[in-house]
């Protein structure tokens, strides 16, 4: 007969882990990465960029960063809103519209206004 209770948590003594030994052994080998850590690591990489005719190193991080301020400066609106999201998430506050020329004053007021409306306005 057996000595000792089987059941829920109690398995049987010939399918226990041996002393020493704990969870899956064929499970995640250690420092195993998840895709987080890749793209972190992958961001932190340099690139040499091309910058007012001179060549600058710069993280992957960095040259995207340029690369979205810039696409916004020059009038994409999706990253213009990405970028302000990201602002108004981090409580960084817009420049005063007086500090702004006229062009830039009817561009972002525009851009409220489109905002305001939502996508599935017409206009």
């Amino acid at each position: 007969m057996k000595s000792y209770d089987v059941g829920y948590g109690k398995p049987p003594k010939h399918s226990r882990f041996k002393r020493g030994q704990s969870g899956n052994p064929k499970g995640r080998p250690k420092g195993a990465r998840n895709l987080d850590v890749a793209v972190q690591e992958e961001l932190k990489q340099l690139v040499t960029v091309r910058e007012n005719g001179r060549a600058r190193r710069l993280s992957k991080r960095d040259v995207i960063a340029k690369s979205l301020v810039n696409k916004a400066v020059q009038g994409d609106l999706k990253a213009l809103q990405l970028i302000l999201s990201k602002a108004d998430r981090q409580g960084i506050d817009p420049p005063p519209l007086s500090e702004l020329e006229t062009i830039d004053k009817s561009i972002l007021e525009h851009f409220q206004r489109r905002l305001k409306r939502g996508p599935n306005d017409a206009g």
